[in-house]
């Protein structure tokens, strides 16, 4: 439940930045990308969706994802996700806690601007 709670807090956090921030808004501008986090199990996730500069969250995993960061569970997402160091989810990969499934330069470009 925590993840979720995480996750549902992380796309406020997106949404407010693209309404209040311009240079953040900036980042946005002509963006057509579907990102979702979830865990392998499937019992979290949620998706991010970033079109028309703005960002719309939707729980569970969109049909359009163009790409997903896959977590073994949520203890160890949670864990990664919070480091705040950048280089823990190449970390993460390295070890097969975090999979990417789709476009990975969407997967980094998203892990750039949350960080």
């Amino acid at each position: 439940m925590r993840l979720s709670a995480i996750l549902f807090l992380l796309g406020l956090k997106l949404r407010w930045s693209a309404w209040r921030d311009g240079d953040f808004r900036k980042k946005l501008r002509r963006l057509d990308r579907v990102v979702v986090i979830r865990t392998r199990d499937g019992k979290r996730a949620r998706s991010y969706v970033f079109r028309d500069d703005s960002v719309v969250i939707h729980g569970g995993v969109h049909p359009e994802a163009t790409t997903e960061l896959v977590w073994t569970d949520a203890d160890t997402a949670i864990k990664t996700m919070l480091s705040g160091n950048p280089l823990d989810n190449f970390s993460a990969i390295g070890r097969g806690d975090l999979s990417i499934i789709g476009n990975l330069q969407d997967a980094l470009w998203f892990s750039e601007l949350v960080s």
